[in-house]
């Protein structure tokens, strides 16, 4: 719930920014305002405000918008100051490496994960820049390892929520994923068996705070077939040892 000195307007304003993804990178005044159930004047207004101000461009082509160069200048003092970054990069390049996969480093951001960093091992060529983008708790390695280390009544009211299927495999039945959440606590490791990329699994191991509250994992993800049973326990064991060195730093 927002607090009593929440600036409403404020909120308005920066939800208009949230319509924006990889998915829409452009979007209209109609476009957002149907999204946000807001009218159009004002969805305008706003728009226009953050167009002068540089936090937006206006392709005079279709008079739609997309994010500016002033949130990226933002975006590069995030980075700047995430030091976690630089902490992980020395062991993940370790878990790659013996893994022989790309490894993932994701935050838990506002009940989603948040992909901080990833790291190529040796034999590979960086695909793609994940940095910044989110995906669900639910249906990733990275999410299922952090939701299953959160409070019961965390648990259960992110399982409370729709559900999204992404492929074939995706869970989404609250009682399955309970159940997998339990065995996730009980091994340590979450495995992520082609439930958000069909043909691609992941295993992933959280970190945590020094009060014992989660913060984030680290994965190895690659094409299923290279992830039979023994190569996850293995991965698992390979990035458990590697956090050891970093269980005292948050």
């Amino acid at each position: 719930m927002p607090s009593d000195n929440t600036v409403k307007s404020l909120v308005r304003a920066l939800s208009v920014l949230e319509c924006f993804s990889k998915q829409e990178p452009e979007l209209g005044v109609t476009e957002i305002a149907n999204k946000l159930k807001m009218q159009k004047s004002t969805i305008f207004n706003i728009l226009s405000t953050f167009q002068n101000t540089g936090y937006l461009i206006k392709n005079p082509a279709n008079n739609k918008y997309h994010l500016g160069y002033k949130l990226l200048h933002l975006g590069y003092i995030v980075s700047s100051r995430m030091s976690i970054r630089e902490q992980f990069i020395p062991h993940m390049k370790e878990i790659a490496n013996a893994c022989g996969e790309v490894c993932y480093l994701g935050l838990l951001d506002e009940m989603e994960v948040l992909y901080v960093e990833a790291v190529y091992p040796n034999t590979q060529i960086q695909a793609r820049n994940i940095l910044g983008e989110r995906a669900p708790l639910y249906c990733t390695g990275l999410g299922k390892a952090m939701l299953a280390n959160l409070s019961s009544s965390e648990i259960e009211d992110a399982l409370a929520k729709p559900m999204q299927s992404f492929t074939k495999c995706t869970i989404t039945d609250p009682d399955v994923l309970r159940t997998q959440l339990e065995e996730i606590r009980s091994n340590g490791y979450a495995v992520d068996n082609m439930e958000h990329e069909f043909g691609i699994r992941c295993v992933a191991v959280p970190f945590f705070s020094m009060d014992g509250s989660v913060l984030g994992a680290v994965s190895v993800s690659g094409p299923s077939p290279r992830f039979d049973p023994q190569t996850v326990v293995r991965c698992a064991s390979l990035i458990t040892e590697q956090l050891r060195d970093l269980q005292h730093c948050f």
